[in-house]
């Protein structure tokens, strides 16, 4: 990312301005600033509300090892500036002071591993070192990562280990957390009703953590941190969140005597980053064909939801195939970056050569999962609830309820129609009354020859909102248009229409939500060079970023009606963009949305009164 993407310092106020919409029933203000050129070389650390509807916009400029300089700009409610408040302090200060502060110096590395499965389906570790430089533009580190040795762990029995998924990281730690199944004498692949719980240090120092016994074969259907209100806030890798593995009945590894009876007798289990299973007990899925997409820990509860082919009798594994979770926990950058160090050193070969000794990494990650799970078509919504060690309840919503309660935004001459094929969920939020809103988005497929450009184009945008026990209410639809916007600056082989929109909710008065969008408006391109200071190369990178805009609308959930959206302000007039991080702020009644230049040399601060 280059200096445009992340946030700036302000400075000389150059204009105030309030612009009314054509019903004359909202008011938005806006406010720009110029931006001080010292501090253009800082970032955005973070925009916090204070009283009276006061905010500080604080910001991390260029500092040493040891202390850090800030600037801290005061606010009131109408965005006029009170004041800047310069501070320098140590970094083990600012650490006790911001949780958010995650600066651990210019330049560290780290060793890591990576737990992935070889062409036989054994459990493999791939030592891994990465190179952090901190970006002083970006307030976050450039990471590049080196896959080095490659290491067979074996059972105590000397056997090695199955893997079929269900793998966790914890770069805090420096350690990987698996659950594999170990080979006997009389389990050749393993017995898929006994699995193990390692725990591997960065020396590949494994330690069973606990054996997981279960009464019938089973396989890892769902791996994820557990996410909650503080994850975009605090990252998982900077606080390691619990980690959940759902475990499903299946059918392609197991035989008759060790089948599950009920293809829907699932598993939960939730274990620490430090490896204690703090929960593990059977429930009963509402559907067996169920693809988790997420568990949310909310008010001392954990909601699970996703969708299902809702296809009664059948195992999992038929319904949806085999892997539903990655078998490496490399992401794919991390897994291409690899695979590339190899092929170099194998010279033309190395495809051949790399995979038969099994250097390269065969294992399937997450993002190949989604995209392969993302061809199914579902039947049903499923959401479901885990309270107090089992499951408090658990519902399907059918397709055709879907578009049985959908609402047209005004302007609109019928709502769109839902397929259950082919599409992401962007957003969970939960309303003061406890109920809950799912923001999705269609996409269709598309054939490109550019290497650079995505296969897919995202279209139309639903807003579910659910009961407290995940029962369709309305399904609110809105057609985003995002075809004629590209990037204007350069030759992008990318269109905005490329990039899904992102969709958040909030609320004034119960029952009243102002529905905000995240649309891009351009395409910005930059470049990146990594060093690898062991083999003494660099390598430039050209990415094209997306460039991201706000249009809005209003929900009455009472009603359950929808408003036209609008484009906030004068957003097309000027070529303002918003800050990738830290770009809105909900302060009582009022809603600040906070954008830039390309060049970061002024900034934007926009208000709706909710």
């Amino acid at each position: 990312m280059n200096k445009r993407s992340v946030g700036r310092t302000l400075a000389v106020l150059l204009l105030s301005c309030v612009v009314y919409t054509a019903n004359c029933q909202e008011q938005i203000l806006e406010k720009d600033y110029e931006i001080s050129r010292k501090a253009k070389k800082g970032y955005l650390g973070n925009v916090e509300k204070k009283e009276d509807g006061k905010f500080d916009m604080i910001y991390i400029l260029p500092s040493g090892a040891r202390k850090i300089k800030t600037e801290t700009y005061h606010y009131d409610k109408d965005a006029n500036q009170l004041g800047v408040e310069r501070d320098e302090m140590e970094i083990e200060r600012a650490h006790r002071k911001w949780k958010w502060f995650t600066y651990r110096g210019d330049f560290f590395l780290t060793n890591t591993l990576t737990a992935s499965v070889n062409l036989t389906g054994q459990l493999v570790f791939r030592k891994k070192l990465v190179t952090a430089n901190w970006n002083w533009w970006s307030g976050r580190y450039d990471r590049n990562v080196k896959m080095t040795d490659k290491v067979k762990p074996k059972s105590e029995s000397g056997r090695y280990y199955r893997f079929v998924g269900g793998a966790y990281e914890v770069e805090r730690d420096s350690s990987v957390l698996v659950l594999a199944l170990p080979a006997t004498d009389e389990a050749k692949f393993g017995d898929p009703t006994k699995y193990e719980l390692l725990k591997c240090d960065n020396m590949v120092n494994i330690t069973v953590a606990a054996h997981l016994n279960f009464p019938y074969a089973v396989q890892p259907v769902f791996s994820q941190p557990v996410a909650d209100d503080q994850i975009s806030e605090l990252a998982n890798d900077d606080a390691p969140r619990d980690w959940v593995v759902i475990m499903a009945p299946t059918r392609m590894n197991s035989s008759k005597d060790n089948r599950a009876e009920d293809p829907a007798a699932f598993y939960y289990l939730r274990i620490s980053p430090e490896g204690t299973v703090k929960e593990n007990f059977a429930f009963k899925a509402p559907a067996p064909g169920l693809r988790i997409l997420q568990a949310y820990e909310k008010d001392g509860a954990v909601l699970l939801y996703g969708m299902s082919t809702g296809k009664e009798g059948r195992f999992i594994d038929q319904a949806l195939g085999n892997v539903l979770v990655p078998t490496t926990s490399a992401d794919e950058s991390e897994k291409q970056a690899g695979n590339t160090d190899e092929k170099k050193a194998f010279g033309g070969f190395s495809k051949m050569v790399n995979t038969m000794s099994g250097k390269e990494d065969v294992g399937i990650t997450q993002e190949k999962v989604d995209d392969m799970l993302d061809e199914k078509k579902y039947t049903h919504f499923a959401f479901m609830r885990i309270e107090g060690g089992k499951l408090a309840w658990g519902n399907l919503t059918d397709m055709d309820e879907v578009n049985d309660k959908a609402v047209a935004a005004e302007g609109m001459k019928r709502p769109l129609k839902f397929d259950g094929n082919k599409f992401t969920v962007n957003n969970l939020q939960f309303v003061k009354d406890g109920s809950m809103v799912l923001s999705i988005q269609d996409f269709k497929k598309i054939k490109s020859k550019k290497t650079v450009a995505s296969d897919k184009i995202y279209k139309g945008m639903y807003l579910m909102h659910f009961t407290t026990t995940g029962q369709l209410i309305h399904n609110y639809t809105v057609n985003v248009e995002q075809r004629s916007k590209r990037g204007f600056f350069n030759k992008s082989p990318m269109t905005a229409d490329m990039f899904p929109a992102t969709s958040f909710v909030y609320e004034s008065e119960a029952g009243k939500l102002k529905w905000i969008m995240h649309i891009v408006k351009a395409i910005d391109q930059s470049s990146s060079t990594s060093y690898d200071y062991f083999g003494g190369t660099s390598t430039t990178t050209t990415t094209y970023d997306p460039l991201y805009s706000i249009e809005y609308g209003g929900i009455d959930l009472k009603a359950g009606t929808a408003s036209d959206f609008k484009t906030l302000g004068e957003d097309e007039k000027r070529k303002y963009y918003l800050y990738e991080n830290h770009n809105t702020l909900q302060n009582g009644n009022m809603l600040y949305f906070f954008s830039e230049t390309l060049r970061g040399d002024k900034m934007l601060i926009s208000r709706i009164d909710l």
